[in-house]
């Protein structure tokens, strides 16, 4: 057999399933599609699709976004990528961005929001009005995947589009190469050139001593939360290989990946061919390099540890008055909590922010989300800035009041879009950062009566961060500049002026009296707290700690408090307010002096210089509905022949052709599938129509002729979902009619069914990265109708609730829970026997070792239309009961062994190989069928979780299970679960 006919017939193989339907993009963000008026903007690089409200945005990021793919156009390497680039800019809040491969109908594409509103892409080298950038992240992605040739080049020639080798590249070189480059690209922005991203990743190699191990790479060491190993270490190994071999070969090996086969296979044998070595060799030279190069930092003498873990994550507020520290903080083991110390770091109280039943107030508690810590000058409420999420599923943004005695959040303001800020020391506004478009400003909110004010009226691309507000009304804000991140002091007229003007990440402002600020500086490639007079002078420095300093805040007059990076954690520390070196020089901007110099609030020039990239707009227009909707994306005829196994030594010829497009906008989508082959020689013909129109619902609308040996199907189906919140609704409608073909031993048989159908999803917990969830609770709801079932007009019915909950484990274990459901599921008026209750494999492959009967359920061919009525029920997964009605009790208990290891490849050819974790599960179950009949279990199962190319998990498992009734007894399964 010719060695490239098996990848060949699994492709072949695997075009069957390739034409279908689904949402082109996220519900919000095809919300905003349908309701706005879109246009399409064509250059000679991009063809962009945006909301016609924000045009100034959409050119501003077009300019960026075309100057960093031509300019990665015009690397050695990058040969396959003349046509233009497929952009979409919305208006939705979604806090990402990502490039979609070209796959099936959906095109390449690239997805943008205009803004981004939290406050963690300014600590990583954004800015909320930063889109262009974080578009060249995602130009690296899309030149990146490309690189298509060989076989594939060819197929998706015919095709129209079917598969992007370099999709397949692992993720820690996808997100690695586009970090490395996103900071490269004309403009000193993005991770590379952020403190916090150097701080994290250093205060990592000096812990471990830079003796990293492969799985550091892997998005699921959990060790490197919350930046995830594939950027943070994946952007420092990249760098290192193009620092130590040069950028060409990065290319070389993308355009290797691009032409190979099997991209998952033999990764490490490509490093070789490229680099002259293994990937694992070069991954343990990296770590060497990093060990024999990176200095030993340790705190000095004056800094003081208050709190040794405050998790991997954390925010930081001081309190004026009393000195009380606040904390929002999530560890591995530990759930987010608002965490309030006393001064000397004793804590006061521990809350967990999570709430849990339907109707909730908030559902994001991730200190990710939260910006704008800050106490009221008597310190008895603290305010912040909560980033939330809304019933389309776009981030909103809400401010909180909580009593700092006990945590109660005592009001919520919201509908703002941005980030947060300060509280008047007064207590009676906060003002925060307004983001619409790509423009910032400041806004003040009074709290009595929720009105809102301008402070700023910045135009064009503007970034700022949040300000902190005197008692005499002046505030000083970082803002982004030609040169970076900068503070400035807006006067109590409203007249605004610089404060810093240098290239230093001046950032994070907090008051320490009213004539000095405290703020964070880099120094020394490090972010460290800076004290600055606002009379005049220089900045000086009152920190030395070892990587990292954030949310720097005046504890007193006497000394600073802050978020020290220590190993893979945050500690809380102090440090004195007295400059422990001499102070660096800034050349202050001229505008310091106070002067009639000091621009007018109206006149204030926008952050960002004017962008040199000259955009070349070949057309502008309104947006066609049906733009290249008669043009399919995929075309794919194909013929393969397999053997017969009924017949030795003959094969079976199978022919058919797949088409599948939509507009470019997906409101209109469609895929037909035709397939005959040479023995049935009866086609079948499937067709999928989606219609995004009324969005946020998704309207989908299937029909199927299926033809198999000994039977034909007819299928319908209508439906209609979205999601409210992370809540998913469904209604459905559906048409099945079977014929059973008559043999010589029973005649034909018709069977059909039909019905309406509506579910709903709702769940609420909170989890940890070890110990999964912690708490939560569950709620599942389904019923369906069929008033024409197997052939009879009398109807039935099938109601299904599910109930679950998870508790935490045993007391101080913290990586283990436990779970228990409660299902209820009954089909009034259906025919005898028809749910099925267990018989569910575990996994998709497993040997079985059993005792008792051999499970014997033989449905009649008229109750199979397509269409199985199922219950899985643990301990039984090599039995099946026959009933009308269930009600299954389930509780299981699971304690997870970490490991979080991993390797570069597995025997060579395989790619990358990373064990997670060894879960040892207890369980018992007890299942009622027709209110008479029990049927119970108990046991116990091994699951070792892992994961191969840092894409596909595979669990290997075993399970015991004693069953009680039903003649059964013991019950041993091995297997393979996907």
């Amino acid at each position: 057999m010719p060695r490239r006919f098996l990848p060949l017939l699994v492709l072949l193989l695997s075009l069957a399933g390739c034409a279908f339907v689904t949402p082109r993009f996220e519900q919000n963000v095809q919300t905003d599609f349908v309701r706005a008026d879109m246009r399409k903007l064509t250059t000679r690089t991009l063809e962009l699709y945006y909301p016609a409200r924000l045009r100034p945005s959409a050119l501003r990021i077009a300019a960026r976004v075309e100057d960093c793919v031509e300019r990665l156009r015009l690397l050695p390497r990058p040969a396959h990528s003349r046509s233009r680039v497929l952009v979409y800019l919305t208006g939705e809040d979604f806090n990402n961005a990502y490039v979609a491969p070209d796959y099936s109908s959906v095109p390449q594409q690239m997805v943008l929001p205009a803004h981004m509103s939290l406050e963690l892409f300014n600590l990583l080298g954004f800015g909320p009005a930063e889109l262009g950038s974080v578009g060249c992240h995602e130009a690296v992605h899309y030149v990146q995947m490309e690189q298509t040739g060989g076989l594939w080049g060819a197929v998706n020639t015919v095709t129209g589009g079917l598969f992007q080798p370099n999709t397949l590249t692992e993720s820690w070189f996808l997100e690695g190469l586009a970090v490395y480059y996103e900071g490269r690209l004309g403009q000193h922005q993005g991770r590379p050139h952020s403190p916090v991203w150097r701080g994290f990743f250093e205060a990592t190699a000096q812990e471990l001593g830079g003796g990293f191990h492969a799985g550091y790479l892997s998005p699921e060491h959990r060790r490197m939360d919350p930046f995830g190993g594939n950027y943070l270490m994946g952007s420092h190994f990249v760098e290192w290989l193009a620092r130590t071999y040069g950028e060409e070969r990065l290319w070389r090996l993308v355009e290797a990946q691009g032409t190979t086969l099997l991209p998952p296979v033999a990764v490490t044998l490509r490093f070789k061919a490229v680099y002259g070595a293994t990937l694992g060799t070069l991954f343990d030279a990296f770590t060497q390099d990093l060990a024999r190069e990176l200095p030993r930092r340790e705190r000095p003498p004056t800094q003081r540890v208050l709190a040794p873990e405050v998790g991997y994550f954390a925010r930081l507020a001081a309190s004026p008055t009393d000195g009380a520290l606040a904390t929002v903080d999530v560890g591995r083991d530990a759930v987010p909590h608002l965490t309030v110390r006393e001064r000397d770091g004793s804590p006061r109280f521990r809350r967990s922010l999570t709430q849990f039943l339907p109707g909730r107030r908030w559902i994001s508690t991730h200190p990710l989300n939260m910006s704008g810590l800050s106490f009221t000058a008597d310190g008895q409420s603290l305010f912040l800035v909560a980033a939330d999420v809304d019933a389309l599923g776009s981030y909103l943004s809400r401010v909180w009041r909580v009593d700092a005695r006990t945590g109660e959040v005592v009001r919520t303001w919201e509908g703002l879009e941005g980030m947060g800020g300060g509280v008047t020391p007064d207590g009676q506004a906060y003002v925060f950062v307004q983001v619409q478009g790509d423009t910032a400003n400041l806004v003040r909110l009074e709290l009595a009566t929720g009105a809102r004010s301008p402070l700023t009226h910045f135009e064009g691309q503007v970034s700022l961060g949040p300000p902190a507000v005197s008692a005499d009304g002046r505030i000083v804000f970082p803002r982004l500049t030609p040169r970076g991140w900068n503070l400035a002091l807006r006067e109590a007229d409203g007249t605004v002026r610089p404060l810093t003007d240098d290239a230093h990440f001046n950032y994070s402002p907090r008051w320490v009296d009213a004539g000095r600020i405290v703020f964070l500086r880099e120094h020394a490639g490090r972010w460290q707290a800076h004290v600055l007079d606002l009379a005049g002078g220089e900045p000086s420095r009152v920190t030395d700690a070892p990587h990292l300093v954030m949310d720097v805040a005046p504890l007193g007059g006497s000394e600073v408090v802050f978020l020290n990076r220590h190993g893979f954690d945050f500690s809380l520390d102090a440090a004195p307010l007295v400059v422990p070196a001499p102070p660096e020089a800034l050349a202050q901007a001229p505008a310091l002096e106070p002067a009639p110099e000091s621009l007018p609030l109206e006149s204030a020039p926008a952050v960002t210089p004017p962008l040199e990239h000259r955009l070349d707009i070949l057309s502008d227009e309104p947006y066609s509905p049906l733009e290249r909707f008669f043009l399919p994306e995929l075309r794919a005829p194909y013929v393969y022949a397999l053997p017969d196994a009924s017949a030795p030594g003959r094969f079976i010829g199978y022919g058919g052709l797949l088409l599948a497009g939509q507009d470019r906008l997906g409101f209109h989508q469609y895929a037909l599938g035709v397939e005959a082959d040479t023995r049935l020689r009866d086609p079948s013909l499937t067709l999928d129509y989606g219609n995004a129109l009324p969005a946020p619902w998704y309207l989908r609308l299937s029909g199927a002729r299926l033809v198999q040996e000994g039977r034909r199907d007819l299928q319908a189906s209508l439906s209609l979902s979205r999601t409210f919140w992370t809540t998913p609704v469904r209604f459905s409608l559906l048409g099945l009619r079977r014929d059973w073909y008559a043999t010589s031993k029973r005649p034909g048989v018709r069977t059909s069914l039909i019905g309406p159908s509506a579910s709903v999803s709702y769940f609420a917990g909170e989890s940890t990265s070890y110990g999964g969830t912690q708490r939560g609770i569950g709620l599942a709801l389904g019923a369906g109708v069929y008033p024409l079932a197997f052939g009879e007009t009398r109807p039935f019915a099938d109601v299904r609730a599910e109930l679950s909950a998870y508790l935490p484990g045993l007391p101080f274990v913290r990586r283990d829970n436990l779970q228990l459901s409660l299902v209820g599921r009954v089909l009034p008026q259906s025919p005898e026997g028809l749910l099925q209750v267990g018989g569910v494999p575990l996994g998709t492959f497993a040997l079985q070792r059993r005792q008792g009967p051999e499970d014997t359920r033989n449905m009649p061919l008229r109750l199979q239309p397509g269409l199985s009525f199922v219950e899985s029920l643990r301990g039984y997964e090599d039995f099946a009961l026959s009933a009308r009605q269930v009600l299954i009790a389930t509780a299981r208990y699971r304690y997870r062994i970490i490991f979080d290891h991993g390797w570069t490849s597995l025997l060579w050819l395989a790619p990358s190989f990373f064990i997670s974790q060894l879960e040892a599960e207890a369980f018992g179950t007890w299942a009622r069928t027709d209110g008479r009949a029990d049927h119970r279990a108990v046991g116990g199962a091994l699951f070792l979780r892992t994961r191969f190319g840092q894409a596909f998990p595979v669990s290997l498992f075993y399970q015991y299970a004693r069953r009680f009734d039903d003649g059964l007894g013991h019950l041993h399964l091995v297997g393979i679960a996907l």
